[in-house]
């Protein structure tokens, strides 16, 4: 059955405009509930984050404070830190004379008797000298080994055997003599007395200085 609106047509469209304002309201109130919705929420984080700023900025000044405590202990790792450095260059560049007796008496052939032995750190090689790495140490001999056996040829095993030596170099025969030993009612025994000297080797790095340092409060 058709539907038949009677109200005049003032009438209807009056009732059109109400319900079109009415819905216009209706979605006003739609959007300020959202935009109220939106601002608690944004709010909300703000203050969140807010919070979040504060509890980081208390948490650095207290890094802060602590690293403010622990700077004196820094500069003495520091110090040690350079300490340890020089002690390992000292260590790099000394001579090790323990090591080359040691050496020494692997090497000595056994017809060779050793009668003295001299030795002196050059100039160049001593703490703060200015030597150039790679280069000789001194001009001058550094180690003299003297002592006699009963052929030349033990004493040129002899200067063979040292060349093994890493810490020597530059082994030369000064000289060598024949030295007579027993009386006359006695069998003659001649013995030939030599000289050879070498340099130590140059450090492949400058020896370090050391100074003293004030103490850290």
């Amino acid at each position: 059955m058709k539907r038949i609106n009677l109200l005049p047509r003032e009438e209807r469209v009056k009732a059109s405009r109400e319900r079109g304002l009415i819905w216009a309201i209706l979605i006003l109130v739609a959007v300020v509930v959202v935009l109220g919705l939106v601002y608690v929420k944004v709010r909300s984080d703000v203050n969140a984050k807010q919070d979040q700023l504060t509890s980081i900025q208390s948490q650095t000044a207290a890094v802060q404070l602590k690293v403010a405590a622990l700077s004196p202990y820094a500069a003495l790792q520091a110090q040690r830190l350079a300490m340890t450095e020089t002690a390992k260059g000292i260590y790099e560049s000394s001579v090790p004379f323990s090591i080359l007796l040691q050496e020494l008496s692997l090497v000595i052939p056994e017809d060779v008797r050793l009668q003295g032995l001299q030795a002196t750190v050059p100039a160049t090689m001593l703490p703060g000298a200015a030597a150039v790495p790679g280069t000789a140490g001194s001009t001058t001999s550094d180690v003299t080994f003297s002592g006699q056996t009963l052929k030349h040829r033990d004493v040129a095993e002899f200067m063979t055997r040292l060349g093994l030596i890493p810490q020597l170099m530059d082994i030369t025969l000064t000289s060598s003599t024949d030295t007579s030993t027993g009386s006359s009612s006695e069998t003659t025994t001649t013995y030939k007395q030599f000289t050879v000297t070498a340099k130590l080797r140059p450090y492949t790095a400058t020896p370090p200085t050391t100074t003293l340092q004030a103490a850290v409060p």
